[in-house]
């Protein structure tokens, strides 16, 4: 399995493993969960050099059905990414960067299922032309919910991300700051985004259309549903 992310130190050159979904015993219903450890609040400007950022994959995707030429009946992937961001301060503690969070970013891309980077691909059958393979919402903020053991964390939600062709993927993660601190601690909009932190799913299947079965929406979807998230949840097919 490929690697999650690193720290704003290392500005995200290295994929770190997705060590906590691994972790999850597989004849569990809900395997493709995990949580994290307890934060606090922070409203500092100035101690971005300071701080260490993390991504998690708590939720992995499973499969979902090429859309080809046909975008308005694409479906997205399911279970929808789920990717917790930790925040630490210089001291090594959970902390939520409130007047960060406006800032931050996340970014989806995708990968073969070898993890080379792919943006460009053409049909199975190599009749249609080289087109965009990922398409949907591709960019996320951080919401503030609570996970199944009712502890409060920064999650990035996908549940609008669509391939357009079958095949096996994986797909990237990229956490990005969009602001800049002047001399006074002063934030604004930066002219280029910064990497902090990457992390990469499992790889998944893209089948075709009539081939396609929904998977059991999982607790970790419910759960950030009843909080208000906004998820897209289908019921699996029925037989």
């Amino acid at each position: 399995m490929p690697s999650q992310s690193e720290s704003s130190s290392q500005q995200g050159t290295a994929w770190s493993q997705a060590s906590s979904a691994d972790r999850t015993s597989p004849s569990m219903s809900n395997q493709y969960i995990s949580s994290q450890s307890r934060v606090q609040h922070s409203s500092f400007l100035n101690d971005g050099q300071t701080r260490s950022y993390h991504l998690d994959v708590v939720q992995h995707p499973q499969r979902t059905a090429e859309f080809g030429s046909a975008s308005l009946s694409r479906l997205p992937l399911a279970p929808p990414v789920i990717v917790q961001l930790t925040v630490r301060d210089r001291f090594g503690n959970s902390i939520i960067p409130e007047m960060e969070l406006p800032f931050l970013i996340a970014h989806l891309s995708l990968f073969t299922d070898d993890g080379s980077p792919l943006d460009m691909g053409t049909s199975p059958n190599g009749e249609a032309p080289p087109r965009r393979l990922l398409y949907g919402n591709l960019v996320s903020s951080p919401q503030k919910l609570r996970d199944l053991q009712g502890r409060l964390g920064l999650y990035f939600l996908f549940p609008d991300a669509s391939i357009r062709w079958r095949g096996r993927f994986q797909l990237g993660i990229s956490l990005l700051r969009i602001s800049e601190t002047n001399a006074s601690g002063t934030m604004s909009i930066a002219s280029q985004g910064t990497v902090l932190a990457q992390a990469r799913t499992r790889s998944f299947d893209v089948c075709a259309h009539e081939n396609y079965v929904a998977p059991p929406i999982t607790r970790l979807t419910q759960s950030f549903l009843r909080q208000g998230a906004r998820i897209h949840a289908f019921t699996p097919n029925g037989p």
